[in-house]
């Protein structure tokens, strides 16, 4: 059954970019293109170092696309293949499975980002890179689990969908993503000691940034 969800997962993939030269690459372009604009104008504006900023920055864009999306598309996800569950006995994991490696793939194709990133802000890379391995082992673990219980919420709610993908929406604004954690003033250190998505951004990009979380 785990190569039914990669199947599916990946021709969700490949459908969207069926009839276009570069396929899933656009996602990549896409996505460096942002970063690109984004990396200089604030780093600018937030007077942060441009190089360092950058790194932060593009892996915060790939992580919270992974983490936004993933969440975003489990709610809906049994509403959009009700007319599959009425019809065959598959566990219901399998569709949230769908979803997460949907998204697991479009993150590896923005990986392509990083070397080139890497690159041109001279970021020092040490064994610490290997702490990336546990840590997107325990955010998938996360992310399942989430999925699964918004999948069945918001089945049973619908409304609350729509409410989620807006908490979503807010949190990109108050996770550091766009600016960093040190940027905040000492009395609004509420917005990373409370805030779940800042942790696991931080247990991504920290090991990618060449420190230990």
């Amino acid at each position: 059954r785990h190569q039914l969800w990669i199947s599916l997962g990946w021709n969700d993939v490949l459908g969207r970019y069926r009839r276009s030269v570069l396929g899933p690459f656009w996602i990549t372009i896409s996505m460096g293109v942002t970063i690109s604009a984004m990396g200089p104008l604030y780093g600018s504006l937030f007077s942060s170092g441009s190089e360092n900023f950058i790194m932060h920055l593009t892996l915060g864009m790939i992580f919270w696309a992974f983490l936004s999306a993933t969440i975003n598309e489990s709610c809906g996800i049994f509403n959009e293949s009700a007319s599959i569950i009425k019809q065959s006995d598959l566990p219901l994991y399998l569709y949230i499975l769908r979803v997460f490696y949907r998204q697991f793939m479009i993150m590896l194709h923005n990986f392509i980002i990083i070397p080139f990133v890497i690159f041109f802000t001279n970021t020092s890379v040490n064994l610490d890179i290997l702490l990336f391995i546990p840590a997107i082992v325990i955010t998938s673990i996360s992310l399942i689990s989430t999925g699964m219980i918004l999948a069945i919420f918001c089945t049973r709610y619908r409304d609350m969908g729509p409410v989620v993908q807006s908490v979503v929406t807010l949190c990109f604004f108050i996770t550091p993503i766009i600016w960093t954690s040190e940027q905040l003033p000492k009395g609004r250190k509420e917005f990373v000691d409370y805030n779940i998505f800042y942790y696991f951004m931080e247990m991504l990009r920290k090991p990618l940034m060449g420190t230990v979380p």
